[in-house]
């Protein structure tokens, strides 16, 4: 095992031998004797000495407080100060550089040996520490959830960088400040602002998460959170702290959304499809019921839609589909709804009509917009449609019934020579599906 090296810096000659000597005979290694602080930082710099006993009080235009600044800051290397009797600014100035221990002079052999032991324990439990402290903030900066810890009085010690950039603070500027003035949370369901109770939080040592649908806001944006906090105790139990994890949950909103968007939505055209419109149809018969009002169900049916497939292909027909959605959107109200039902066929709702004509009117524009041909990289497409028409509450009480009986008519066009619609008439009750 290598020696410990020690630079001894004293200006004093028997003093310096005196000192040089105790060291040799504990069993470490000089690896200079030096007597200005001049002469301390450049040997410093280039023996690398695991230990240096410094003279406070040196001859030369540096003292040794001066010196073990300079090579604390650049060396770290650990200082134990020889010290007289010295003035109390001097004193003050030499705590500033944060030594590892103090002799006094006259030197004696046991008191050093026991002070340069202290010395050297003390210091690899502070190069352990810094290592741990280290391993720790690389760990905390590296991991995906924003991390916030406070002291015991809720102000911040330490943020890693997706806190940072969740909150739109800094750790250097955050450090010290109160965690209420950094981090802003509202209710993303309200817009209020959620409270943090830091003395609650402190209260209760195991994961607390903050209920409800959190949002952080920071001065650019508004991000979707789960906040969870565990106060922090030290080996005698008691709370020192808190630790605050913030999880972004953008992502997870956004795939729920799209699952959300998928469940309701046709892929291909990303019209309703039958789930929604049976949700929006309830809601709009409920309405109609309460007000006393009619609403429309139209079943449309593009007329001989397989041949396009036989013709010209299933990508082709996929696009005419799709240029059958976008036309019929583009003809409606917002409050109006256009789902596909399946295959080639397509139903609207017309909610809070006042006369059954308008649906008629409805019918007669969709029927004369097919009159244009539908067209797909040159190719020129020309269909028509089918329509059947069903009334609330005169052809159907319910849901069911509407759709059935609006499907019944829309085949009975069909038995007509197509490209027309009907209305459901009690007539038709008994009409069957050829």
């Amino acid at each position: 095992m290598d020696k410990i090296r020690i630079l001894i810096v004293e200006d004093e000659g028997l003093i310096a031998r005196d000192i040089e000597d105790m060291v040799r005979n504990a069993g470490y290694e000089v690896c200079a004797v030096v007597g200005t602080g001049e002469d301390a930082v450049e040997k410093a710099e280039t023996t690398h000495p695991d230990l240096i006993l410094m003279d406070i009080i040196l001859r030369g235009e540096m003292d040794g407080v001066e010196a073990a600044e300079k090579i604390r800051e650049g060396f770290n290397i650990p200082v134990i100060y020889l010290t007289a009797h010295t003035d109390e600014n001097t004193l003050q100035r030499a705590k500033l550089t944060e030594p590892l221990g103090y002799t006094l002079k006259p030197v004696e052999q046991k008191e050093l040996m026991t002070v340069i032991e202290m010395a050297l324990y003390k210091h690899q439990m502070e190069i352990k520490l810094r290592e741990r402290q280290s391993w720790l903030s690389t760990i905390l900066q590296s991991i995906g959830e924003g991390v916030i810890a406070t002291d015991r009085f809720g102000n911040i010690t330490f943020m890693n960088s997706v806190a940072e950039k969740l909150t739109g603070w800094n750790q250097p500027e955050s450090i010290s400040k109160p965690l209420t003035s950094v981090l802003h949370l509202v209710d993303e369901d309200t817009g209020k602002l959620v409270r943090v109770a830091i003395p609650e939080l402190l209260a209760d040592s195991s994961p607390n998460p903050i209920k409800g649908n959190i949002q952080i806001v920071n001065y650019i944006e508004k991000t979707p959170i789960e906040l969870t906090s565990t106060a922090i105790q030290d080996e005698k139990e008691n709370i020192c702290g808190l630790v605050l994890v913030l999880h972004d949950l953008t992502e997870r909103k956004r795939y729920e959304e799209k699952l959300r968007y998928n469940a309701v939505t046709d892929h291909l055209t990303e019209l309703p499809n039958r789930f929604l419109f049976f949700d929006r149809l309830n809601m709009a018969l409920a309405q109609a019921q309460r007000d006393f009002q009619r609403l429309a169900i139209l079943m449309l049916d593009l007329d001989e839609f397989k041949k396009v497939n036989d013709t010209h292909g299933h990508n082709i027909g996929d696009q005419l589909l799709k240029g059958v959605a976008n036309r019929l959107l583009n003809m409606f109200r917002k409050g109006d709804t256009i789902a596909r039902w399946g295959g080639d066929e397509f139903i609207l709702l017309l909610p809070e009509i006042r006369q059954t004509d308008v649906a008629k009117n409805v019918a007669e524009r969709i029927l004369h917009s097919f009159n244009k041909p539908f067209e797909f990289d040159g190719l020129k497409i020309a269909i028509t449609a089918s329509i059947g028409v069903a009334i609330f509450a005169d052809d159907g009480p319910d849901a069911d019934t509407l759709i059935k009986n609006a499907d019944i008519a829309m085949y009975h066009a069909k038995d007509s020579g197509r490209n027309c619609f009907h209305q459901y008439t009690h007539e038709q009750r008994d009409y069957a599906r050829h």
